[in-house]
């Protein structure tokens, strides 16, 4: 079963990043975790010399503005029983969560995002996309939708059978499991290989959900609370229209860890579906072998 013991938060107080607070100290209360609450002061810059002030005055009085606000999400922490550390840092926000990340040995990481307007699509792109592309450790979305659902009840884990897919289907039954949540792993057929004959799509679609119903842990196999299912389309297509046809509560994904000039040409099909969902969405980078493979190496010598 996966562990979540430690779990960061990046807050800029925006309506997004305080539904992601909530979510953080929900799934912190699920898993007994401590929970780091993370804001980074990131001031423009201008000159000053026309002015009665300086820019470190601004500095601080950004600080004192934030910590105030930290303070209150503080005791919302705390009243819901949690171990709580909040950090106010100056800096280069991107930098400072990586940082966060390393100091405080975070197992997952939770934000809001901004959806795709003005500035939000600025700082979705400059910040959240980042982590989404760079993070060691998985990250899970939300964005700022006044008709949230708070219960987790319905996860939806998707597969195209890549390397990463256990670690995201263990990820998914662990939540499952916290919230007595019933689970579907799905996988979406290329539109290539749906529009063969009915007779050759069936013999596949077949094969394909026996080959999901293998990827399920021995110790889940046959559960009334796990089911599969095979669509095809466009994945993001396709996956989009069930999160809302399913009344979805949260989406879990792997990342592939593509080049970085392919993703900014075009964008996984996990990065765009983190932007348009309005679930949360868990995504689980590729998964370091380094240890595993040192331990190995030591054992062979």
């Amino acid at each position: 079963m996966v562990r979540i013991q430690r779990i960061l938060c990046p807050v800029d107080f925006f309506p997004a990043s305080l539904r992601a607070v909530d979510y953080a100290i929900g799934l912190a209360q699920k898993y007994d975790a401590k929970l780091h609450l993370l804001h980074v002061v990131s001031p423009i810059l201008y000159s000053t010399e026309q002015y009665a002030f300086t820019v470190s005055d601004i500095i601080d009085s950004m600080k004192k503005q934030s910590a105030r606000k930290m303070k209150k999400l503080e005791r919302k922490a705390r009243a819901a029983g949690l171990t709580i550390y909040t950090d106010v840092r100056t800096g280069e926000v991107k930098r400072e969560i990586e940082s966060a990340v390393r100091a405080t040995k975070a197992d997952i990481l939770v934000m809001g995002t901004h959806g795709r307007r003005g500035m939000e699509k600025w700082f979705l792109g400059s910040v959240t996309e980042r982590m989404l592309r760079r993070s060691p450790i998985p990250v899970l979305t939300l964005r700022g939708s006044k008709k949230a659902r708070t219960a987790t009840t319905r996860i939806l884990v998707t597969t195209d059978f890549s390397e990463g897919t256990d670690n995201a289907l263990n990820y998914a039954l662990s939540i499952a499991r916290a919230n007595k949540a019933r689970l579907t792993l799905l996988h979406v057929l290329e539109e290539t290989r749906a529009v063969i004959s009915p007779k050759y799509r069936k013999e596949i679609t077949e094969g394909v959900r026996r080959e999901l119903l293998q990827r399920i842990p021995a110790d889940a196999q046959g559960s009334p609370d796990i089911d599969t299912a095979v669509e095809a389309g466009t994945p993001y297509h396709v996956i989009l229209r069930l999160l809302k046809k399913e009344r979805i509560d949260l989406l879990v994904m792997n990342t592939h860890g593509k080049g970085m000039l392919h993703r900014a040409l075009l964008g996984s099909t996990s990065e765009r579906i983190a932007r348009a969902a309005d679930c949360p969405v868990m995504l689980i980078p590729p998964m370091k072998k380094a240890k595993s493979n040192r331990r190995a190496r030591r054992r062979a010598a």
